[in-house]
């Protein structure tokens, strides 16, 4: 069958899509025009969403639509129209491309809901069902059981089938919202307060077990016309929740065990007290229809689920870690001040290099922050003709006298101040390495190194540690990274100014190159 998949970009989106495309099935990803296409599948584009969206071209030759596009935040021009933006694009939106489908002759509209339609919050241990014996008064839960209630009366007069899905919170690998919110406040060691909110009850789901029930309901036919409730059927307390992604990120967890009470004595004097019932109440769900009508269950449980999804967040984290603030300034301040006081020292090299090799600056390409080429200047320590690789490949006979003189002193690198005050490299930093260095590159991509600046010197250098352990080089450089301080970047700059560590070694046979 082949499947569109609306809001492809998004959080659930792209791990259904993914998902998808270990079956049988043949996925269609939609997405916007403005989106770049990310995975490796098909894709069909949209201008907007909204109540006036053309489809005709997207649904040509679908069989299934998955539809997981929505609103579920906004922005601050639109907090004066919230229900107006939410109807727009959740039910107006959602309708008019039922009508669409209806008219493309479309089998099935699988539409992603939301458990808001039944509520906030559910009474102590009456979980929701899928029966709704009154509109939700949330904004955001009504746009959606509008939707629902379109999609049936559109269904009842067509021969589309519908299947409508209302998860719980989900969470998972990239989840956004309070989800991320409460991982980066727990990774950064705050104390909140929610250490004591231990009656209460939460059914979630995870991202796994929602795509995994999705593509149940596609061509199940238990699922034609049926509403379900969908969780990993696995209900844990606000506090217990803390724990485990304290766990998976492998930090204290340092939450308060502050008494609910108080807390809701709290939020109510500042007017938050809907916060305080979201942070303290229970909201679950039975999820016993979705069981046994499809034969189905969870394949995921809770507690893993929540620790797997804190490590990928702390993976991802040290992945994306960037340089440090005040790195840059204090780079552009020495590298500025290091070009003026060393100016002399500059101008009589070059002299004296250019009588050696003719030409004494050796500019080369190599990979830096998020693998962008540039053009790394040094002194010229091989003869013109040396091959362009990696100096472990590199053989001593085609080191120039000066060249060996410019090694031992270190004195060649000292051209790539230029560099640094360009903004293309920090003093301290990963050795940027050649583009046909494939196996460093991979190893380094894995690591995150190139999401900072390459630098002069580092741990690695002082290390004695060089671009031949491509594995273990791109480990210290992640060491380094990862523990960068104010003083141990100074640390670094000094010992390297006083002659400390090694260069990259350069082997005593025969073929070589300039590094």
């Amino acid at each position: 069958m082949k499947i569109l998949v609306t809001g492809a970009n998004g959080f659930i989106g792209q791990a259904l899509v993914k998902s998808l495309l270990n079956t049988p099935h043949i996925v269609i990803a939609c997405v916007r025009q403005s989106v770049k296409p990310t995975l490796d599948c098909e894709y069909r584009f949209i201008e907007k969403l909204d109540s006036t969206t053309e489809w005709k071209q997207v649904l040509q030759d679908i069989d299934v639509i998955v539809h997981c596009a929505g609103k579920s935040s906004i922005t601050k021009d639109e907090l004066n129209n919230l229900s107006s933006s939410l109807h727009e694009v959740n039910t107006a939106a959602t309708i008019n491309l039922v009508e669409q489908a209806v008219q493309a002759g479309i089998q099935r509209f699988i539409f992603l809901s939301s458990i808001k339609v039944n509520g906030e919050y559910s009474l102590p241990n009456q979980p929701f069902i899928p029966d709704v014996s009154q509109p939700p008064t949330d904004p955001y839960g009504l746009s959606k059981y509008n939707a629902e209630i379109g999609l049936k009366e559109i269904a009842s007069n067509s021969a589309i089938e519908y299947v409508i899905i209302r998860p719980t919170l989900v969470y998972g690998e990239n989840v956004k919202g309070n989800f991320s919110s409460l991982m980066k406040w727990t990774y950064k060691g705050l104390p909140l307060p929610l250490g004591g909110i231990r009656k209460n009850l939460r059914s979630l789901v995870s991202v796994d077990n929602l795509t995994d029930f999705i593509i149940n309901t596609i061509d199940n036919d238990f699922a034609k016309n049926e509403i379900f409730l969908v969780s990993d059927d696995e209900d844990i307390s606000t506090a217990i929740m803390l724990e485990d992604i304290a766990s998976g990120l492998e930090v204290n967890n340092r939450a308060l065990p502050i008494p609910p009470v108080l807390i809701y004595v709290g939020a109510s004097i500042i007017g938050k007290k809907h916060i305080a019932r979201r942070l303290c109440g229970s909201l679950q769900v039975d999820i016993s229809k979705s069981k046994k009508k499809l034969n189905w269950q969870p394949k995921c449980g809770t507690h893993e689920s929540i620790k797997e999804t804190a490590k990928s967040y702390k993976l991802n984290l040290n992945k994306n870690k960037n340089n440090p603030i005040w790195q840059r300034p204090i780079d552009f301040t020495l590298a500025a001040s290091g070009l003026v006081v060393t100016s002399p020292l500059l101008i009589g090299t070059t002299i004296v290099g250019y009588f050696d090799t003719r030409s004494p600056l050796f500019i080369q390409e190599r990979v830096g922050k998020d693998k962008k080429p540039f053009k790394l200047v040094k002194f010229r320590t091989m003869k013109v003709d040396t091959a362009s690789v990696a100096s472990h490949l590199a053989d001593t006979s085609s080191i120039t006298k000066l060249g060996s003189i410019l090694r031992k002193t270190k004195l060649d690198e000292l051209p790539q101040l230029i560099n640094v005050l360009k903004g293309e490299m920090s003093l301290v930093g990963p050795r940027p390495n050649l583009f046909n260095q494939l196996e460093l590159i991979e190893a380094r991509n894995d690591k995150g190194v190139y999401n900072v600046l390459p630098g002069i010197t580092g741990l690695a250098q002082l290390s004695g540690i060089d671009m031949s352990t491509p594995e273990l080089l791109a480990e210290i450089d992640k060491e380094m990274i990862d523990n960068l301080t104010l003083k141990k970047y100074l640390n670094y700059i000094f010992r390297t100014a006083l002659g400390k560590g090694s260069g990259d070694a350069v082997k005593t046979s025969t073929t070589i190159c300039e590094k």
